[in-house]
């Protein structure tokens, strides 16, 4: 399964030279072991224990990433604002370079 970043930087267009079926047919990730149900009589205290505790780390992970994207997201909107204002000014001092030239002609 992709991950939400690469689906969304698909969908954007960011990663329009990766092809989505190399994405989805190599994934990074290990494959998960197939799951093994428990039954019934065999939940006790303690497995509703460490579920909990699972829970509570998946959760805490699933946040963790959607900070780590979030501020990925934020520094690259930076970035790219820097970089228009950068070409606004190499325009402007390009056509101040010209006007100078001309008028040593």
């Amino acid at each position: 399964m992709m991950s939400h970043m690469i689906r969304t930087k698909l969908q954007q267009g960011f990663l329009s030279n990766v092809s989505s079926n190399w994405i989805i047919k190599n994934p990074t990730h290990k494959k998960r072991n197939e799951k093994n149900p428990i039954s019934t009589e065999n939940k006790d205290d303690q497995y509703f224990e460490r579920r909990k505790r699972n829970n509570e780390a998946a959760k805490k992970s699933r946040d963790a990433r959607k900070l780590r994207e979030d501020r990925v997201a934020f520094k690259a909107a930076l970035l790219e604002r820097e970089n228009a204002i950068l070409k606004s000014q190499i325009l402007i001092l390009r056509e101040e370079l010209y006007a100078l030239a001309q008028t040593l002609i």
